[in-house]
């Protein structure tokens, strides 16, 4: 536990380090664990516009992934990889959940092996994401470094 508290207490100034804001960061990684909740809604809202394009549910499914991930990743790994590991699997984790929780629990909606798919490849594109962040961020300091 001792390790988890030290982990946090350092995260401000890791993230001050590779020159990122937390107020921003945790901001969208609220965002975007707020977008996750609609998994667990028994149905849509009566105000959510209906459109019968197929595939949208997929692509939800993907882009929430995603965006969850690459946000968390922002969060809990600016510098170092291996905490990406542990949003990796409460990721995949959360997606299982979901299904369950829609298959078991709620009876408008239903699991969907698919739906599971979706979320895996979007926990891939998050974590793509997120690395190709650090990249970017790393190649932009090394230039700012370099003498011209």
């Amino acid at each position: 536990m001792d390790a988890v508290v030290e982990f946090l207490r350092r995260l401000p100034e890791e993230i001050r380090r590779v020159g990122g804001s937390l107020p921003w960061r945790l901001g969208l990684l609220v965002f975007a664990l707020v977008l996750n909740f609609g998994f667990y809604l028994p149905s849509l809202p009566e105000a959510t516009p209906r459109t019968d394009v197929p595939g949208l549910d997929k692509a939800v499914h993907l882009l929430v992934f995603a965006f969850t991930v690459f946000a968390a990743g922002r969060v809990l790994a600016p510098r170092k990889r291996f905490p990406v590991g542990w949003v990796v699997i409460a990721a995949v984790v959360h997606a299982g959940l979901i299904e369950l929780v829609q298959l078991v629990a709620l009876a408008e909606r239903s699991g969907d092996l698919a739906d599971l798919l979706f979320d895996v490849v979007g926990i891939a594109l998050g974590v793509a994401a997120w690395a190709g962040e650090r990249v970017l961020r790393r190649a932009s300091v090394q230039h700012q470094v370099e003498p011209e």
